[in-house]
């Protein structure tokens, strides 16, 4: 048996559509005595990008332990004024950021919960969450489950959920300390237990308002990892929240907005009996609070010209002071400067960022001013060689006359991707491939100064790697086993049998059927190496070519494949729509179906064809294939930062932004032009523009489509 309540106090109920807005909510329950339980539905929408306006009513569903449901209701709005909340900075040097804006609506009903084994699941559910999120996986496709549990042992004892005291701040600074109280308040005095928890996803694109919600279990939101997830949600300094209190401390080091989730258990006697989760919205902006920063160098070495290096933000007023602790009327209001100090020694550079007014920041570093007297030297020798390749002996030869060296720095590069270090002063590399090598040695001396020596040199170790593990040939044919053979080395071949020479680097062979030959490589240096190589000698046989997957949309890609054993090399034909027609397996991408024509290549110069047909198909000229974003943000923070036509199968395009007044912002002929937010060279206001857009895709449908979009900053 259901009862429940409704009140509307809002407006005639929307479509069901999906929405781009949701950015928070919770659910909180109070018993009301004889099974009655008053079901408390807080939503947050954004004001910007919220599409369409808050559901009016909101379903929500009642699921047992088996996620069977036991009841859906809608419950309606109990409070819409004053939805638009505050902005609060902790800091009066800050500056509220523009264009954040948070809606709150409250829903409210009753509802019948008989005591029942497992106890319920209260839950709401909606799509989408705001596009501009950052820290988590398609935002924009992703929903969001607002659920309250409730055990079993809360229907017996009546129980009341925890609520939260307050809602988070709307907006947050960057590199601002966050230091929130996240408390929550219990009717029955029960013990409260806080938690970070990761969001829950919710409703689809296709379903964004379930009536009722969906079953459960509920997924959680996907973490963009690296670098979000669930122990550092925003980045900088991670979020934290104290478990008995539920204070939350952290500091932001990136722009943006990030989907974050709070839990708080409710214990009485040792026994879990509500979980309580809220699922939020951090807005991280830049709040205009001026930051000093700079680069300089700790130690500079005979020069006594320092050149600064300005990394400050939020200001172009500065105050440089290049000795702090001696004569501070060495000053400079350049924004990146250079002293020159009158003699060697340490000084303390300070800079001061906005100097005018309160709202000023400081930052001291110190530089020391000195002469060099480092000299690098070094001495190479090959004592041995082992299974590890040749061993590299290093004698350090540097010297300072004045201060001595303090520490050794060594960095061994060469073939195969080689980067060896050491710190010791005569250290020992095993160098195993042949082929030219570079060591670097940088050798500071105790008063800090450095000196850095490059020594390349050759390697002793035979080239055996440069031979190949196997060739081919066909029936009657020859082919030069070694030709990289390097001739300073000398070579010993086995079998003899069918070689032109077997005590010349590269010999040329001409067997009757498949051959291993083996090769002892001496000479040069302490090491001997032995190696094989393979002589297959073909009959033209089965040639594979494939194209996965066969069948297409145009502007999609298949990958094509040819296998021929033995193979030197492929050319395929027709090259134009190819990423390389010269490789086995070149990336297709055909504006139209192809037959492609392929030919193996072998080593001794015959070849063999093959050939595959992919078929091109053309898509509906409408969304998802063709997609013009709502909302674009051009702040430089490398994300949405201009508003760009998306698809792969236009032929020809025109579209048109303008502002309220009609007025003509930015006109496209191009799939790849963007607006960049200006006009004239001068950035717009953040409001909503409109668009008109023409398109004819590649299968000759036109789409004409207008509508408005959102220039945030």
């Amino acid at each position: 048996m259901r009862l429940f309540v409704l009140v509307f106090l809002f407006f005639n109920s929307l479509s069901a559509v999906m929405a781009t807005h949701i950015v928070g909510g919770e659910i909180t329950y109070k018993c009301l005595g004889n099974d009655l339980y008053r079901v408390r539905l807080t939503v947050y929408r954004d004001c910007y990008n919220g599409e369409p306006w808050f559901d009016d009513p909101a379903y929500i569903g009642i699921y047992d332990k088996d996620w069977v449901l036991v009841d859906s209701l809608p419950i309606g709005v109990i409070d819409s004024d004053n939805d638009t909340l505050p902005i609060t900075l902790s800091n009066p040097c800050l500056i509220a950021p523009p264009n954040v804006c948070v809606h709150r609506m409250i829903y409210d009903g009753v509802v019948k919960l008989r005591v029942k084994d497992g106890g319920y699941t209260v839950v709401y559910q909606r799509c989408c969450r705001n596009t501009l999120i950052r820290n988590i996986i398609s935002p924009l496709s992703t929903g969001a489950s607002f659920i309250a549990e409730i055990s079993k042992k809360a229907l017996l004892e009546c129980n009341t959920s925890a609520v939260f005291n307050n809602w988070p701040p709307v907006a947050i600074c960057v590199h601002e300390p966050i230091d929130f109280d996240h408390s929550a308040s219990d009717a029955d005095g029960d013990s409260l237990v806080y938690r970070l928890c990761t969001p829950l996803t919710g409703a689809s694109e296709s379903f964004p308002i379930p009536q009722p919600p969906n079953p459960g279990p509920y997924t959680e939101v996907t973490w963009k990892n690296p670098p979000y997830n669930l122990n550092d949600m925003l980045g900088g300094i991670p979020l934290t929240i104290d478990v008995a209190t539920g204070f939350i401390t952290g500091i932001p080091n990136t722009l943006g907005n990030y989907v974050v989730g709070i839990c708080v258990d409710e214990y009485r006697n040792g026994q879990v009996l509500s979980t309580t989760r809220r699922d939020f919205q951090y807005n991280v902006a830049d709040c205009g609070k001026p930051v000093a920063s700079f680069f300089v160098p700790e130690v500079l070495c005979d020069t006594l010209r320092v050149g600064l290096e300005n990394a400050s933000s939020s200001t172009n007023s500065f105050l440089w002071y290049f000795d702090w602790d001696g004569d501070r009327t060495l000053t400079s209001t350049a924004i990146n400067p250079a002293f020159i100090y009158p003699d060697t020694g340490y000084y303390t550079i300070a800079l001061v960022a906005k100097p005018e007014g309160p709202c000023s920041d400081t930052l001291f570093k110190q530089v020391h001013i000195t002469r060099a007297y480092v000299d690098a030297a070094l001495d190479i020798q090959f004592p041995d060689c082992t299974e590890a390749g040749a061993i590299l002996q290093v004698t350090d030869q540097s010297t300072d006359p004045l201060f001595g060296i303090q520490s050794w720095k060594w960095r061994l590069t060469g073939p195969e991707n080689t980067i060896l270090n050491s710190t010791e002063q005569n250290p020992q590399f095993n160098v195993a491939h042949y082929g030219n090598y570079q060591l670097m040695l940088t050798v500071t001396s105790t008063n800090g100064c450095s000196n850095t020596l490059t020594f390349p040199f050759e390697s002793p170790y035979p080239p055996a790697e440069l031979l190949a593990d196997s060739l081919a040939i066909c029936t009657g044919e020859s082919i030069g086993l070694f030709p990289d053979a390097d001739a300073d080395y000398t070579y010993v071949w086995t079998p003899a049998t069918d070689l032109s020479n077997a005590n010349v680097p590269n010999p040329l062979a001409s067997p009757d059927s498949t051959t291993v030959y083996s090769v002892e490589i001496s000479g040069n240096g302490p090491c001997v190496v032995h190696k094989t190589v393979k002589v297959a000698v073909l009959n033209p046989g089965t040639f594979t070519v494939t194209a996965t997957p066969p069948v297409i949309l145009i502007g999609e890609s298949s990958q094509l494949e040819a296998t021929f054993p033995g193979a030197t090399g492929f050319v395929w034909e027709p090259a134009g729509s190819l990423s390389d027609p010269n490789i086995y397996n070149p990336v297709a991408t055909p504006t139209d179906s192809v037959t492609y024509h392929v030919t193996a290549l072998l080593s001794s110069g015959c070849d063999v064809n093959g050939e595959v047909s992919l078929r091109v198909l053309f898509p509906e000229c409408d969304e998802p294939f063709v997609f013009f974003p709502t909302a674009f943000s051009p702040n430089g923070d490398g994300e949405n930062d201009a508003l760009k036509l998306e698809s792969s199968f236009l032929k020809d395009v025109y579209w048109m932004v303008y502002n309220r007044w009609g007025q003509k912002m930015f006109e496209a002929f191009a799939p790849d032009d963007a607006w960049d937010g200006t006009y004239q060279g001068v950035p717009q206001p953040a409001e909503t523009y409109g668009y008109y857009l023409r398109l004819v895709c590649a299968n000759g449908e036109e789409l004409v489509k207008k509508g408005n979009v959102t220039l945030l900053r």
